[in-house]
């Protein structure tokens, strides 16, 4: 990953002034929930987990690699002898802008796992060619370089071309040694396609994929509608009365009964179970005759909200693939999912020829973590006027009818210098009785009297307005809270994902406020009332230049002295997962401030890096360990925390641009404008790979004026190449 991840917005070029602060990923600080300690706390949490394994160290173990789709970010978890750890050390040696799945298969058997990942015109395969300097990987195709793989059909060679939230099998389909693929149609009905690798029968190698679609009917059934299969002889429109492709599908496939051919199981984007069809065929004429919706058991089977996928690794360390299930979805829908309970593991007590599936749990490797389902937000106060900070997190809990938002505390049991955290109240404050969900607290003097209050914004189930409330404090020290609420501000009626902050923004000795909008603007609500009631009116819509756009939807701030130079530094997080920091931001009011990389020591040789923590950043600035910098603790959008403790560090970042396209969507537009840090050619191509328009220098550091007149509404890549050997694809949209 390059420091492009970490810049806030597409029109920002780093400037050669200013020193980056450099952090690490601190996992020391314990936590308990129930009388056990957690593994690993601060990881970050899972929601859309894709489970495979590599060895991504080289040291003949194979490390757990989670691709979370929700965020876009791998996650590794290093095999160090029957447990995980997890690390950032490797993550950032993956293919950059990764979306939708991965798989880890070995296409060219040399015992090192190379990348198939989901691309626009279909799937990119990349070779891996690691070595002890570390992951390294080669784009394959036979046809040049960063070309989506092709197959042959009916009509000469194409891509192999699938939906982009289908997940394929690649797998060896007919026992010849090489890797084949099986995935559903792009369009059309809901079929399987079998696409033969041919590289065994052509060379006798098992090095290459040289694919050819042998039918569009493996298995002869058709999906028709979740639990509905039309198997030979019927139709789906005899069923269910619909014959289009429906919604995403995650196919798996593998032997269950161990006689050599391929069983599937499919899970669906508009169902909430897994459908297990039994192969009745042979290895090499599938035939499904009969389908089961109670898989892997009748005990306890796959229930998903939406979207259940299934993925086949050992991941117990007994030599034995085992099942894991997960929601492979991007976010939550109406909030039917409960991410905290989304990684299903089923321990495969057969063998891999014949498995036999039984439930050990619903939270693998969430059980170890800091998981609070989705979105969470931590904010800290020493509430026991012991002298350390206390940690509250936002929950969204899982009832019987939906979701309810509360807080949970976690009393600091350390000290100032060497925190450590145990859970003291799930539901602090009773404040479930509120009828929110996705609440945002803070702790703020808010009426100016001597006293810190409990402040938190949340969407009410009753009227759907998102609103900032606080409770007073009687306490000059410690935490006694009035239960009745006070109303502060009203920030939005029918959104419930932006995000606010009270600093003293003028010096003027008055608490105003800023309100990070959906639309990626950073609002500045001056007091315009008192210090002991405040009032605020609009003062700015694009505070230090936070404007709209599609960069930097719901931004998340902080403020404090981050760099101990006695001036107040402000930071921002926000959908995307940027992460960045505007130093003495006072001194910038007025302009479009410069926005800093924040750095991370990622490996033991102190190189720095940039990291994915995930989407929908919210950072608070905290001084967990008595320094004169603080730590950083962050929520993610997947539901887990990450503390980042400063080094001490500063190093002058590297003058770089974000390159993108912009506005995107393109609405009613005829040109768009394209930044690039480097000068390179760039055309533009229809996702079925045809060129559309002649290659154009793209200058760096400036706007280019690209002309979209002639494209209709749709998708469409702009592909830069500076050599020829090298390709880069943007996805934008036109929407006329």
């Amino acid at each position: 990953m390059t420091l492009q991840r970490l810049l806030a917005s597409v029109m920002l070029i780093v400037c050669h002034f200013s020193l980056a602060q450099v952090y690490s990923v601190e996992r020391s600080v314990g936590v308990i929930e129930e009388g056990s300690s957690l593994a690993f706390p601060w990881s970050g949490g899972l929601n859309s987990g894709q489970y495979n394994t590599m060895d991504v160290d080289l040291d003949g173990l194979e490390d757990l690699i989670v691709f979370d789709r929700s965020a876009s970010k791998i996650n590794v978890f290093k095999n160090i002898g029957e447990a995980y750890e997890p690390t950032f050390e490797y993550a950032d040696q993956f293919p950059q802008n990764l979306r939708n799945w991965i798989l880890l298969r070995d296409y060219d058997c040399d015992g090192k796992k190379d990348l198939f990942v989901s691309d626009p015109l279909g799937i990119v395969v990349y070779q891996n060619i690691s070595d002890d300097e570390g992951l390294k990987w080669r784009v394959f195709n036979e046809r040049g370089p960063q070309s989506p793989l092709q197959t042959i059909g009916s009509s000469g060679p194409t891509n192999l071309q699938l939906n982009a939230t289908d997940i394929p099998s690649i797998t060896d389909v007919d026992g010849d040694g090489d890797l084949d693929i099986l995935n559903f149609r792009f369009t059309g009905a809901s079929t399987v396609q079998y696409h033969k690798n041919l590289s065994m029968e052509r060379t006798g190698n098992c090095d290459s994929l040289q694919l050819e679609r042998i039918t569009q009917e493996w298995g002869e059934f058709e999906q028709c509608f979740c639990a509905q299969i039309a198997f030979v002889g019927d139709v789906c429109g005899t069923l269910v009365g619909r014959t289009k492709h429906q919604g995403g599908k995650a196919l798996l496939t593998l032997d269950m009964d161990n006689d050599g051919d391929q069983e599937a199981i499919v899970g669906e984007e508009d169902c909430d179970i897994l459908n297990f069809l039994l192969n009745e065929g042979s290895v090499n004429e599938a035939l499904m005759n009969a389908s089961s919706i109670s898989f892997p058991n009748t005990q306890n089977p796959v229930v998903f909200f939406s979207f259940p996928a299934a993925y086949y690794e050992d991941v117990d360390f007994d030599g034995v693939a085992d099942l894991l299930v997960a929601p492979n979805i991007s976010g939550n829908i109406g909030f039917g999912v409960n991410f905290e309970q989304s990684s299903w593991f089923y321990k495969n007590s057969g063998s891999e020829s014949n498995p036999d599936f039984q439930f050990v749990q619903r939270d693998f490797l969430q059980d170890q973590m800091l998981d609070f389902g989705e979105n969470a937000v931590p904010a800290f106060y020493d509430y026991d006027a012991d002298g350390d900070q206390d940690l509250f997190v936002s929950n969204n809990i899982d009832v019987n009818l939906g979701f309810i938002a509360t807080l949970k505390l976690y009393e600091n049991t350390g000290s100032a210098t060497q925190p450590s955290f145990e859970l003291k109240d799930g539901d602090f404050f009773n404040l479930s009785a509120l009828n929110f969900i996705n609440i945002k607290p803070a702790f703020e003097d808010v009426d100016n009297n001597g006293s810190i209050d409990l402040i938190l914004s949340g969407t009410s189930l009753n009227t759907g307005n998102t609103s900032i409330v606080y409770f007073r404090n009687s306490l000059s020290s410690g935490l006694d809270l009035e239960f009745e609420q006070q109303a502060l501000y009203v920030i939005s009626n029918g959104v419930s994902s932006e995000n606010f902050k009270l600093f003293d923004i003028d010096a003027d000795g008055q608490k105003d406020l800023l309100i990070g909008r959906n639309s990626g603007r950073l609002e500045y609500y001056r007091n315009v009332g008192t210090a002991e009631l405040p009032n605020f009116g609009l003062q700015d819509e694009e505070f230090l230049g936070f404007g709209i756009s599609p960069f930097t939807i719901n931004t998340s701030v902080d403020i404090a002295d981050l760099d101990a130079d006695g001036n107040a530094d402000l930071i921002a997080g926000d959908d995307r997962g940027n992460f960045t920091w505007i130093s003495d931001f006072r001194s910038a009011i007025g302009s479009e401030a410069e926005r800093q990389p924040i750095l991370f020591e990622t490996s033991t040789d102190q190189s720095q890096a940039s990291v994915n923590l995930g989407s929908r950043l919210v950072p608070r600035i905290v001084n967990l360990f008595n320094e004169d910098k603080p730590a950083i603790v962050v929520g993610t959008g997947q539901g887990g925390l990450n503390i980042l403790r400063n080094t001490g560090a500063e190093v002058q970042p590297s003058p770089e641009l974000v390159s993108g396209i912009y506005p995107n969507p393109a609405v009613g537009r005829n040109t768009v404008l394209f930044r690039t840090s480097e000068r390179t050619f760039g055309y533009i191509v229809s996702l079925k790979g045809q060129r559309l328009t002649e290659p154009q220098i793209l200058e760096a550091g400036t706007d280019n004026v690209i002309d979209i007149s002639s494209l209709a509404s749709g998708f469409y890549l702009l592909v830069t190449t500076m050599s020829g050997d090298d390709f880069t694809s943007f996805r934008f949209i036109v929407d006329r």
